[in-house]
């Protein structure tokens, strides 16, 4: 890119003897921040800025300052036709500009030069990657920890993995063989290493030369070239073949599971595998007699193969077929007889026909289950609630709307948030994430918005961007958003309203892009009715609710859940258990009040505190919060007590477990059939705290 596309074109100069007054009214009235300073013959004598006359501070006004006492001599001069480049480099903020007979035609701003630069790297990173997907051959590269940087068109196809799921993985995840760690570790090149990846349609053999990337003598990454060899290796082999063709002929006839007979024209035999021995059993010397003579002849006479049934003495069903070999002139010379056993073929044929049966039944069953689960990010399930709920969620990822995430603790929230994202348009941004909860009321403003350097003591004396900046163009999940405190929800509202945040501690506010998700386990609306909860911020958070059903009204997906789970902990801790299938009842029949979250942390516990291979109901029947293998509670006493504490004690039991599982004293009401008043004043007799 030249200076020309850049500059300012103006052709206004000034002479030193001119007072600086109006070089800041030129520079005003073209607007630009600075003027060329000319001599009489018209060549440049140097450059009077904005800055020179800022700097300078009123003095110049009161006291008549003239232009050659502030101009800046020693100034470089620019063609329209250099490079912007060089204007970058150049010292000094702004430049004269002169056309090809060194006339002024304009002036350069050294701060819209960055922007372009900016621009035109981008171009040519684009250009650069457009190259790379342009070569045959795949190209992947490493930086010093092993993450994928570069990964190109043919990288995709070799790898059958798609580029969106290489960049920013660590080898290990993407390829196999990962010798390319090899390098990055020991900083020698491999080179013509030969390695066969087997695809589903075929095996392909490639040629890859890896080397380490250095830069100033450190190895900073790796790089490595496939080249697909296998259309070269296949013709190798093929001319191997026809080397050992005489060789492998006889081995081909011996493996053949039919018989197979040669014979000249004349039907006399030449060669038989030890297959015929085997079908033809007592009947040999018969078949090698008239019978096969018979045949034979008649291939010979008609010119083309001939097919008889013949059956031996033992009952089998033989079916020969003779087909004639004919030379260069279209003589028949050879006779190849093929002996196959039809009763066993019929046997074969019906387990095949089984085994289709079975495949396809097996195969209909496997697409169903890939149908109803999805995984992404650690959410698995099965329940016509959640498939619908990912539908909804896939649809508003298609859009900023702001979602509000409504469900029990450990429903899943963040996974549903992380889906959503990234879904959008805004995936690869950032997806930050905040527990509005875990935050002291008195850093939640320096922790969403930021604080400005010296904002307060123990401050940065950088300052620090906030989550709102550090999400910008992203997605900023606000988790536990019940939790906020009042006086900070205005704050919020205003931030959520204008697009923009005011650092702690800042004079001007700073503008945001950032897609809000909110969530929390709370009743927004009866805080609201409470007074606790700003009515304008929950109609701003609420525009598009989304439920998470807790785990005890979608079952069906426990077991894929569990499953899952045990999956991801052998993995983790190298551990191989398996669950008898009375386990799978148990966790079927339990309450799950810690929903998805607890079924994890129970399934990881029995992992690895289960001393068997296999883990049994006894084994989770502790970890289940007391719920025994049955599908309705049942109340246990165990000892002597008054009948009176008795009943106390159950009723304290039952409400305070109503209370925790459903949050509130009307659900917990509604649970227990009985009217909300009695639960509050039992939970007041009884000593139970405040469930609102």
């Amino acid at each position: 890119m030249l200076v020309s596309k850049v500059m300012t074109r103006t052709t206004a100069s000034l002479t030193p003897d001119r007072p600086v007054i109006e070089a800041w009214r030129l520079m005003n009235e073209v607007r630009v921040k600075g003027i060329p300073v000319l001599d009489e013959d018209g060549g440049i004598l140097g450059m009077i800025t904005k800055n020179h006359l800022l700097s300078a501070g009123p003095e110049v006004i009161r006291n008549p300052v003239t232009v050659g006492e502030m101009m800046e001599r020693d100034v470089a001069v620019l063609s329209e036709n250099s490079p912007l480049v060089d204007a970058w480099a150049l010292p000094g903020t702004v430049f004269p500009v002169v056309n090809e007979r060194n006339e002024i035609t304009g002036v350069l701003d050294k701060n819209l030069v960055a922007p372009e630069l900016i621009n035109l790297a981008g171009a040519l990173l684009q250009q650069g990657e457009t190259i790379l997907d342009s070569a045959h051959n795949g190209i992947i590269a490493i930086d010093r920890n092993g993450i994928i940087t570069i990964f190109n068109s043919a990288a995709e196809k070799i790898t059958r993995r798609p580029k969106t799921q290489a960049l920013g993985r660590h080898l290990s995840e993407v390829i196999i063989p990962q010798g390319l760690l090899d390098v990055l570790k020991e900083g020698k090149s491999q080179r013509q290493y030969k390695f066969v990846i087997n695809y589903s349609s075929g095996s392909h053999t490639y040629l890859t030369n890896r080397s380490p990337i250095i830069e100033n003598g450190e190895i900073v990454g790796a790089v490595a070239v496939f080249q697909d060899i296998s259309d070269i290796e296949f013709i190798s082999e093929e001319l191997n073949t026809v080397k050992q063709l005489n060789n492998e002929l006889e081995c081909i006839i011996q493996s053949s599971y039919d018989g197979i007979l040669i014979t000249d024209s004349g039907g006399n035999l030449i060669k038989s595998n030890q297959a015929f021995e085997r079908i033809a059993g007592e009947s040999l010397l018969d078949l090698q007699g008239e019978k096969l003579r018979g045949v034979v002849e008649e291939v010979v006479r008609k010119g083309e193969s001939a097919t008889r049934a013949e059956e031996t003495q033992s009952g089998h069903q033989l079916l020969i077929t003779a087909s004639p070999v004919k030379n260069a002139g279209g003589q028949i010379f050879r006779v190849v007889v093929n002996v196959r056993d039809m009763t066993e073929l019929n046997r074969l044929r019906q387990e095949l026909d089984q085994s289709k049966e079975l495949s396809e039944r097996y195969q209909e069953e496997l697409t169903q289950l890939r149908q109803k689960q999805f995984s992404q990010k650690g959410m698995v399930f099965n329940s016509p609630k959640m498939q619908e709920l990912l539908k909804t969620a896939l649809r508003l990822a298609q859009v900023d709307s702001t979602v509000l995430l409504l469900g029990e603790s450990g429903v899943g929230k963040e996974v549903v948030a992380t889906i959503i994202h990234s879904h959008s348009r805004r995936k690869n941004g950032p997806f930050m994430a905040v527990n509005c909860g875990a935050i002291p009321a008195d850093l939640l403003e320096s922790e969403l918005f930021g604080y400005e350097k010296g904002a307060f003591t123990g401050a940065s004396r950088e300052g620090k961007a906030g989550m709102f900046e550090l999400a910008n163009n992203g997605t900023l999940f606000l988790d536990e958003i019940g939790d906020l405190p009042r006086d900070f929800q205005v704050k919020l509202l205003r931030a959520i309203q204008e697009r923009e945040i005011m650092r702690v501690g800042g004079v001007r506010p700073r503008p945001i892009n950032v897609r809000i998700i909110a969530a929390t386990n709370r009743d927004l609306e009866t805080l609201v009715r409470e007074g606790r909860f700003r009515e304008d911020l929950y109609f701003r958070l609420n525009v598009v609710p989304l439920h998470i059903p807790p785990l005890r009204e979608r079952r069906e997906d426990i077991i894929p859940l569990a499953y899952n789970f045990k999956q991801k902990f052998s993995k983790a801790y190298k551990i191989k258990k398996d669950f008898a299938p009375e386990v799978y009842d148990a966790l079927l029949q339990h309450h799950w009040p810690g929903n998805v979250r607890e079924l994890e942390n129970i399934i990881e516990r029995l992992m690895v505190t289960v001393p068997g291979q296999t883990i049994t109901a006894a084994d989770i029947s502790p970890y289940l919060f007391g719920d025994s293998v049955r599908h309705s509670p049942e109340v246990s006493v165990r000892g002597i007590l008054p009948l009176k504490e008795a009943v106390r004690q159950v009723e304290r039991q039952l409400i305070l477990s109503a209370l925790k599982q459903y949050g509130s004293t009307y659900k917990a009401a509604k649970a227990l059939k009985v009217d909300q008043s009695t639960v509050v004043r039992k939970s007041s007799k009884l000593g139970i705290g405040d469930y609102r």
